[in-house]
């Protein structure tokens, strides 16, 4: 054996076996040599801790996000399905206040600093959550004057998800794989750490959030809204590359047959050719004596249209979209388009309302920290005020128009005795498409004035019903 070989195993760490594990047996080969024994690790090298039933593997779930971050950025159809999802959901914008002076005071404050301009990044945000189907927001707080600052870890950073034993929705410290260096530990509001006060001067250890959607109920990941969509997007790109690389080919494969009435001129014409080529050039002038035909390759390209139709069907269906809003409005009328748009309209209002959830979260998470450095108490309800666009103007129109009907009806009803006022107040406020508490109800009844007794006799404020009005020259 050579002198650095048997170096290196006298200085080799010894590898002992578990005690009561078998050792391999060792067998003798050729020529007496010592056969090896090899067992090959066919895992991913990489593991998760998390034993969350709906858990995927970080090798899987990284790849998946490697591969939906590139689509977007290459991928014309990937990068306008996220569009679309941002201008829908965030529109112009999310603001969330309270109606608490104090709470609003410093939300305003909070949403505005230089170090978040939460507002700025709405779009960013949106776009993170439809590529990754997950976002750790974390919050830095100044020992000062209570005030935390917003920055962000992706997906592709998060290697792992630490919960409590058996409850996969109570998440304590989050895992950040950091490169040349050992792994991060970052802690959730749910940790016994999150809220013990700092001391004097000291700031308290920032705060991670986790924000996710299509999150299975027994896991602690979210999916991306591109995982479905993105090997057909694959597709048909090829599809579109290979349909303009036949097309170019046929092009450039097409053949001049010119037929000369004198022999003599035979080979002045074929220099003539090699010098300017008249298939590239696309005009070729000659006379009676010449006959020229045109030959090309023949690829059928007419018969991949239904192909490519079905590949844009699949993008669509995937990303709950209608073909219309990938420019395919050649078949669609305005009464297919508004049918196709519905369901498009409600899944923009679920991930707007998901949006909203989540940015509710982040500020009672602030204005807790901040109450937590500055002594104040944390209020029981922070009553916030959420300002955001409608995804669909349309259905305002159309909610306001039955609210009107079903008011004069049920102001009728009433006068009538038919009905009474907390029943009347809820189906109204039905058709207008709220949803109120019965509390909250009674509390609109309690303040409201009595129609008859405070002489309010507005357009249907008093007994008579509509259109019974006593006119000039009826009596």
């Amino acid at each position: 054996m050579p002198l650095g070989d048997r170096i290196r195993r006298l200085f080799a760490p010894s590898r002992r076996l578990p005690s009561g594990a078998a050792r391999p047996p060792r067998t003798r080969g050729p020529a007496g040599t010592a056969a090896v024994t090899v067992r090959v690790d066919d895992s991913a090298g990489w593991t998760s801790h998390n034993y969350a039933p709906g858990d995927r593997t970080w090798p899987e779930l990284y790849t998946d996000l490697e591969d939906t971050l590139e689509a977007w950025r290459k991928n014309f159809m990937i990068r306008r399905i996220v569009n679309l999802t941002r201008s829908y959901a965030v529109g112009s914008g999310i603001e969330i206040g309270s109606s608490d002076e104090q709470v609003a005071a410093f939300l305003k404050d909070f949403w505005n600093h230089p170090k978040n301009r939460v507002d700025r990044r709405l779009g960013a945000i949106c776009d993170q959550l439809t590529r990754d189907g997950e976002l750790f927001p974390v919050l830095f707080t100044n020992p000062v004057d209570g005030m935390s600052y917003l920055r962000f870890k992706t997906a592709r950073q998060i290697r792992d998800v630490k919960t409590s034993l058996n409850d996969y929705e109570h998440e304590l410290e989050y895992i950040e794989t950091v490169d040349g260096a050992n792994d991060r530990r970052w802690i959730s509001p749910n940790h016994a750490l999150a809220w013990e006060p700092p001391a004097a001067g000291q700031a308290p250890p920032p705060l991670m959030l986790h924000w996710s959607v299509n999150r299975p109920l027994d896991g602690t990941r979210g999916e991306s809204d591109l995982i479905p969509v993105l090997p057909w997007a694959l597709r048909y790109s090829e599809w579109l590359k290979d349909r303009v690389r036949l097309n170019r080919q046929r092009t450039r494969a097409g053949m001049l047959d010119i037929g000369l009435a004198d022999d003599t001129q035979v080979e002045t014409k074929k220099q003539q050719m090699r010098a300017l080529n008249p298939v590239e050039a696309g005009i070729y002038v000659h006379g009676p004596g010449e006959e020229v035909n045109m030959h090309s390759l023949r690829i059928e390209a007419d018969d991949a249209e239904d192909d490519g139709k079905v590949l844009r069907l699949a993008i669509a269906t995937g990303a709950n979209l209608g073909l219309h809003y990938l420019g395919e409005g050649e078949n669609a009328n305005y009464a297919t388009a508004k049918e196709m748009g519905e369901p498009t309209a409600r899944f923009y209002a679920d991930r707007q309302q998901d949006i909203i959830w989540m940015l509710e979260d982040l500020a009672a998470t602030a204005y807790r920290r901040y109450c937590l450095i500055t002594g104040r108490p944390f209020p029981e309800n922070l009553d916030y005020q959420v300002t955001v666009a409608e995804v669909a103007r349309a259905d305002n129109e159309s909610l306001a128009q039955a609210a009107l009907g079903i008011v004069r009806a049920l102001v009728l009803a009433s006068n009538q005795g038919w009905i009474d006022d907390e029943t009347a107040l809820t189906l109204a406020l039905k058709f207008a498409g709220e949803t109120v508490t019965a509390e909250a109800l009674r509390e609109i009844l309690a303040n409201a004035p009595d129609r008859v007794e405070s002489g309010n006799q507005g357009q249907y404020g008093s007994h008579e019903t509509p259109g019974s009005e006593t006119r000039e020259g009826d009596e």
